[in-house]
Formats: C-alpha cells, structure tokens, sequence
C-alpha cells in the first residue's frame, strides 16, 4: 500500500510541474579540464539540502589537467560545481541538441582567458622561421577546442605544410605528416558546436568542413587583409566556428601564399612545441 502511495504521490507531482519531466531526461556528458596544470575535483551539486549540509555537494570525479575527462551519465538540469586558482565555478551542462545526440561536452577551464599554442614556422618561403602564438578560446566552441588541443598534444600537426594560402581568404593547414596518424583521424569527425555568433576577424582559427558534423583536423586561420565582407561570410556554414584567435596575426603575412590552393614540397611548415608546460598547451 506505501508503494501505491508513493507512485500516485510521484504521478501528482509530474503532473502539476511541466518541467520535471524534461529534468528527469537522461544525458551523457564530458567534462573535459583543459587547464595546463591543476587537476580538478568536480562536484555535483544536491539542491535538495540546504548550503552548509555535507551532502550539498557530492563528489563526482577527478580529472586530470591536459585534456583529462570524465564522461558522466547524469540528468538535464543537474548542476556541477569545481575549483580552480581559488574561485568557485559552477556548471549546468546544456541540453541535448545536436543531431538527436544525448551527449554534451563541457570545458572546464575557469574564467582564465584562454590556453594558449606556439608553434614554430618556416616563413619567407623557408628562408626563415618565426612563431604564432594562437589563444584558444574553449568556451567559443568546445568540441572544437578539445579537438584542437588534442591534436596538438599528440603531436599531430608537427611538420604539417600549409597546403593553402590564398591572399585576402585563409591559410589552410591540417593533412598530418604522419600516414598512420592521418588515416586514423580521417573517420573521426566531431559534431559541430552550437553557433555563439562570434563574427570572424583577421587570425580568428576555425576547423575547416566539407558538411555538418565533419570536422576532423583541417584548419584555417584567417588572413590579416581579409576583406570585411569575406570576414562575414565566414560561419555561414555550420562547422565553421570559431575556437582561437592568433595573437601576433602579422606573421601570417609572412607565410608564402604564392602556390595557392596547391601543396608543394617547398610549401610553409608548421611545428608545434606541444611539450612546454609554459605554453599552456
């Protein structure tokens, strides 16, 4: 007789409250920490006791920094919680809305203003080298961000050519040297990120497509002379979104644009030194 009670209590309840049945929807989530250094505790956070209770917040996971993850099956509406450099940073992850697909992707990253990449180029038509220093935006696109970050990690994009440069367009970089790294990634595209309406500027960084849902390492960067027509037309499509910016964009100008669409054994080179800890990557 309790248990009739207690179903009909419950019945009443998601009758008179419209949204509880949409809280109750189950979903899988990615809590990705993409802060260079610092391991995070995340927390879930119960709001049926009060502040102050032990069982306020509950422990969750442990992720490492880099990249570490924690997939988590939990319910629309519930709240995470972590910190980070001393602040408190709380987490609602979004719902479910890409293709039909329950999974979301959360960065965890604090309110810092970005991870930030070098990497060494040859410029001038390999007569010399330089540096780009790319800030990654996570909160931008996150599926995106993560993708990047982890390509960059593995040491994908080290010795890559810039396989288009087009002047007044983009610079176009992302066919792995590596046969083996190349021909794992090719099926392993991304979903594409929610559009936040982030206008293109010059040096703004986005993954290059041929469809909805099929980025998989091809990037872009935008050219310092691009045209502010061409800037907007930008994004238009649904896997172009950007997730970084190149903070020193004159030395795009550097890059040798003269072969076009067109790869050549004397084209451009990229190498990223994934390895310093000090270039937050």
């Amino acid at each position: 007789m309790m248990h009739r009670s207690s179903l009909l209590c419950v019945a009443l309840f998601l009758s008179t409250t419209g949204n509880v049945l949409a809280d109750l929807q189950a979903m899988r989530v990615a809590f990705v920490n993409e802060d260079p250094k610092a391991t995070i505790e995340l927390l879930w956070v119960n709001h049926d006791v009060e502040d102050g209770h032990p069982g306020r917040k509950v422990h969750e996971a442990t992720i490492p920094p880099r990249g570490g993850a924690h997939h988590s099956n939990t319910f629309v509406g519930h709240e995470f919680s972590y910190e980070l450099n001393g602040e408190t940073h709380y987490v609602t992850p979004p719902r479910p809305t890409v293709g039909g697909d329950s999974d979301q992707v959360v960065v965890l990253a604090g309110s810092g203003e970005g991870v930030r990449v070098k990497c060494g180029i040859s410029v001038n038509s390999q007569s010399g080298t330089d540096e780009l220093n790319i800030l990654v935006k996570p909160y931008w696109a996150p599926r995106g961000a993560i993708r990047f970050l982890e390509l960059v990690r593995s040491g994908y994009y080290d010795g890559v050519a810039f396989n288009r440069a087009v002047p007044q367009f983009l610079i176009q970089f992302g066919i792995g040297a590596s046969y083996e790294m190349r021909t794992a990634m090719r099926e392993n595209s991304i979903y594409d990120d929610k559009n936040e309406e982030i206008r293109f500027q010059p040096g703004y960084v986005s993954f290059a497509g041929s469809g909805p849902h099929s980025r998989t390492t091809e990037i872009f960067f935008v050219q310092p002379d691009t045209p502010r027509h061409q800037q907007d037309y930008f994004g238009q499509n649904s896997w172009e979104t950007p997730f970084a910016y190149v903070e020193n964009v004159d030395v795009l100008s550097k890059i040798y644009s003269g072969y076009g669409d067109m790869v050549s054994e004397s084209s451009e080179t990229i190498q990223f030194n994934s390895s310093k800890t000090n270039s937050h990557c």
